[in-house]
């Protein structure tokens, strides 16, 4: 068959009348060898990708059968089945694993019918049909949080474009989850908030409601909500680096914050470097440069303005609320070299709560800290996760309470594998560390001396990262030598080669037990010289802050307010804390809530 496809190659129009570019065919006839060899990790994701791009391309019918074909036999069709109408991740799966599979698939699968059609042969649109059919059960079945900001938006797509090819449930219920996510987003703002990954993927699903869904109203209120979470790009972005600054939920990236946003900041022009290509969703590695129908369904341009006027201010301080509690904030101080910010709580194990930009391009690596179980700091061994559809990287979730002003924190970490929130089974930990990561390039010093790898501090010790002209002090305000606190701190610079090193507090040697505590006082400086530096270190160093543990409440004076219930896990005292209206806020002003449809 792969023989009479390729005789295709020189005859192949896209729907527009254009013949298709030689290197789309040339990808796409890659993808189908693949396909044509039943490689048991072809990703459901990646073979319906396939037959999207391919029938985008006017490319080989008889191959978009062939792969949807494929697809049906991947999905469950055991009308007993409590999966029934799901997909499994990989062909060489034995069964379905993760309930949001059916909506990345249906996400591509609903594009493909709506928008395709005629680019398919009779019996693939019979497939489409039959595949809708049943993923429209599994759907109905996976009960999706607002909160669950990617797969809700997800979900809504595919339940608006469903009741667009004739199913009226479908539609109905389309409809009553974006409603339900429009009055999440008034009251809680985003919940996975700056994610380099799943805003990216946010951006994807909001965008085809904006240029596909069938009511009006719902494509108008689709484009409020992406200039909104374009107006929090903007707030947050950090122009040096080309990146997101500030706490990040669910990154993967340890060192850079990169993950599928990538795609949307190339296309609106904001990246003067490659784009971040994920591999996962393709059936063979990027570039697929040439394989443009997807992107181009769901691309929304950004006001300008944004780019150029908010993202290029500096200095600012950006607060955005993630949740319903006052403290559920980020905080991030964007200066002209420099950005720092911390989270007002921890929502995952993928959560960068706490994240420092030093001066530096693209290649420069954050500074943040991994509270880690697995001895792995830089996340660059990836395991199956609960659900077993995919490999990440986990750090441990802690309990985590912050202040911040301008460019100042204060924070502290808190984790007890006893406790059934933090998800950690303490059998699956090796250790307890915690790794402050930086740039490889950057100097660390003690209050007196440049230190080299290997060197030792205190637990209680003062330290200095800098880089260029920009310097970030940091006071560790506990120590202990049981495990509760960090005892020292030493430096390892044993990753140049993936452009990081790091400062690790070993709190556990082996499996951990009992409550342990790491809190920063955290100040950072732009354009500090030779004598301003020496002089900060001096001053800094001086201050009388302290913190205290007595019982469950942690308390810090001399600093920022921070006071918090360890046995509740509760703030008691942090700054700033939002009120009921507050969603984005530059500098005081409230400019977030102002961008939505009126609730």
């Amino acid at each position: 068959m792969l023989g009479a496809l390729l005789s295709l190659t020189t005859c192949c129009i896209c729907p527009c009348g254009e013949a298709a570019a030689p290197d789309a065919i040339s990808d796409l006839t890659g993808q189908h060898e693949v396909v044509q060899r039943r490689d048991p990790a072809i990703g459901i994701r990646g073979l319906l990708r396939f037959a999207l791009e391919a029938a985008g391309n006017g490319w080989s019918p008889p191959a978009i059968e062939e792969a949807l074909h494929l697809a049906r036999s991947m999905q469950d069709q055991d009308s007993a089945s409590t999966t029934f109408g799901n997909y499994r991740w990989r062909l060489g799966d034995d069964a379905v694993t993760d309930p949001n599979a059916v909506e990345f698939a249906t996400q591509l699968t609903s594009l493909l019918r709506l928008t395709c059609a005629d680019s398919l042969t009779p019996a693939a649109r019979d497939l489409l049909d039959a595949l809708h059919r049943d993923a429209r059960v599994a759907i109905q079945r996976h009960v999706v949080k607002p909160g669950y900001t990617n797969i809700h938006l997800m979900q809504t797509w595919n339940l608006l474009t469903l009741g667009r090819l004739g199913d009226t449930a479908a539609d109905r219920a389309g409809r009553a989850a974006w409603q339900q996510w429009l009055d999440h987003l008034a009251r809680h703002g985003i919940t996975e908030y700056s994610s380099p990954t799943y805003c990216g993927i946010d951006l994807d699903s909001l965008g085809l409601i904006a240029r596909h869904a069938g009511d009006a109203t719902i494509r108008h209120e689709a484009a409020s909500a992406l200039t909104f979470l374009w107006t929090a790009i903007a707030a947050n972005w950090f122009s040096p680096a080309e990146r997101l600054a500030g706490p990040h939920s669910r990154d993967y990236d340890y060192l850079f914050g990169h993950g599928s946003l990538d795609d949307h900041l190339h296309e609106a022009g904001w990246l003067t470097r490659p784009a971040f290509r994920e591999s996962a969703g393709w059936l063979t590695k990027p570039p697929h440069e040439h394989l443009t129908v997807f992107r181009t369904a769901c691309r929304w341009t950004p006001p300008a303005d944004l780019r150029d006027g908010l993202a290029a201010r500096a200095p600012r301080f950006v607060v955005q609320r993630f949740n319903a509690e006052p403290w559920a904030r980020s905080t991030n101080h964007i200066g002209a070299t420099l950005a720092i910010g911390v989270a007002g709580e921890c929502r995952g194990p993928e959560d960068k709560s706490l994240a420092i930009h030093l001066p530096g391009g693209p290649g420069t690596a954050n500074v943040t800290l991994v509270i880690d179980g697995r001895d792995d700091p830089y996340g660059r061994r990836k395991e199956p996760t609960a659900q077993g559809g995919q490999s990440k990287a986990h750090h441990l979730r802690t309990f985590l309470c912050s202040s911040q002003r301008g460019p100042r924190v204060v924070a502290a970490w808190m984790f007890d594998p006893a406790i059934p929130a933090f998800k950690a089974d303490p059998d699956d930990l090796t250790c307890l560390k915690a790794h402050l990561i930086m740039p490889a390039e950057a100097e660390v010093w003690s209050a007196t001396d440049r230190l080299a790898d290997g060197a030792t501090l205190r637990g209680d010790a003062v330290f200095f990262i800098r880089k260029a002209e920009a310097v970030v002090g940091f006071r560790s305000l506990l120590a202990a030598s049981d495990g509760s606190a960090p005892r020292d701190f030493q430096l390892r610079t044993d990753a140049s080669h993936i452009g990081g090193q790091r400062l690790t507090a070993t709190l556990h040697e082996g499996q951990p037990h009992g409550r342990s505590l790491v809190a920063f006082d955290i100040e950072a400086r732009e354009r500090c010289d030779g004598a301003g530096f020496a002089d900060f270190r001096r001053e800094f160093t001086a201050r009388p802050i302290t913190a205290t543990v007595t019982g469950d409440r942690l308390r810090v004076e001399g600093s920022l307010p921070l006071e918090a219930n360890l046995a509740a896990r509760r703030p008691l005292v942090c700054e700033p804390l939002l009120a009921p209206a507050d969603l984005l806020l530059i500098d005081g002003t409230e400019i977030g809530r102002p961008l939505l449809p009126p609730r």
